[in-house]
């Protein structure tokens, strides 16, 4: 499968009854006129409702349709084979795959990664849109597809907005605000309608959470490497960010997904952190490890680590009270020694 440009393909994820259909409605009546699209659809049940709707959007579209099962299985030939189809016949302009509202959508993005699917296709961002009502009910906030959909995203769009009050909007806001990894955009949105351009939102360029009175610290780090993308511009990793605020220092990093840690490493060094790191309030990171994306935490002393959705990049961040200062080229090495494959790796 080769070609000489590659298919971009967004996932537009959510749970059942989130709007996620009439979202593709909008987004296929705002296409550009002289582009062909394709749609994947999974549906849970055996009829394909989704399909056969947005079927009726016009002549200038594919509607594959995987109705039962879930394509978000790894080990499901079934999207494997539909993709490979559409990149060997009439070559769409973009694909949206829409996820079943109870699928866990990462092993999409980890299958579109993968060697032979990577040459036709390119990840763009993930639109996983919720419902702000849906945030003060325990049948969904404890639902791991519910969490996992919302980690995955790239873009958080809240559907919807009509029928949810002012305190529940708030909310909503407040609980995106506080998500990490930070997402690269949180919109509001009613009947799905949401800007388009959203669609190809840049997934290179590094965004930290803007902060009042914050300002960049200067500290010698070991030099970056420099990881050049067919695609794009010539990238630096891993991307770094130093930043200072009353009496905290921070440093994060950002490495490309394809960049992949020992997972016991890792655990040595976030286990460790508050040696390394005099007046560390706060450690947090995920990573592509070689047993799975994992969550990892660092808060009183105390670690975590939990299977992470995130698939966007690997990064972690440390948080420093006022005192001594930090020895983030340590931590940056120790980082590095992590590495098992991609940028800088041993």
């Amino acid at each position: 499968m080769t070609t000489t440009q590659a298919i971009p393909v967004n996932l537009v994820t959510g749970f059942l009854g989130v709007g996620k259909t009439t979202a593709l409605t909008r987004l296929l009546a705002d296409k550009p006129a002289n582009e062909y699209w394709a749609i994947i659809v999974n549906e849970f049940g055996e009829v394909g409702i989704d399909g056969a709707t947005l079927s009726s959007n016009g002549e200038d579209l594919n509607v594959a349709e995987v109705p039962g099962g879930c394509i978000c299985c790894t080990t499901s030939p079934m999207l494997r084979t539909t993709l490979t189809k559409l990149a060997r016949g009439r070559r769409p302009d973009r694909l949206l795959i829409e996820p079943s509202g109870l699928g866990h959508p990462a092993g999409i993005v980890d299958l579109l990664r993968d060697p032979f699917l990577s040459k036709a296709y390119q990840t763009r961002a993930v639109i996983t849109l919720i419902d702000p009502r849906h945030l003060g009910d325990a049948r969904y906030t404890t639902h791991e597809t519910w969490r996992d959909q919302i980690e995955l995203a790239d873009v958080l769009v809240l559907n919807k907005t009509d029928l949810a009050d002012a305190d529940q909007l708030a909310y909503a806001h407040r609980f995106a605000a506080a998500l990490y990894p930070p997402k690269l955009d949180v919109v509001e949105a009613r009947q799905g309608a949401f800007d388009p351009a959203l669609l190809d939102l840049s997934l290179l360029a590094e965004r930290w959470p803007a902060a009042s009175g914050v300002k960049t610290a200067a500290h010698a780090l070991a030099p970056r490497r420099t990881v050049v993308n067919a695609r794009a511009a010539p990238l630096f990793w891993p991307e770094r960010n130093l930043q200072t605020s009353l009496d905290s220092e921070s440093c994060g990093w950002v490495f490309p997904p394809e960049t992949q840690f020992d997972s016991a490493l890792l655990a040595e060094l976030f286990e460790a952190a508050g040696q390394h790191l005099p007046g560390l309030t706060r450690a947090k990171g995920v990573f592509n490890t070689e047993r799975d994306w994992y969550r990892l935490d660092w808060v009183d002393g105390m670690t975590g680590a939990a299977v992470s959705a995130y698939r966007r990049d690997s990064r972690a961040e440390f948080i420093v009270a006022g005192g001594v200062p930090p020895d983030w080229v340590a931590i940056e090495a120790r980082l590095a020694a992590a590495m098992l494959s991609g940028a800088g790796s041993r």
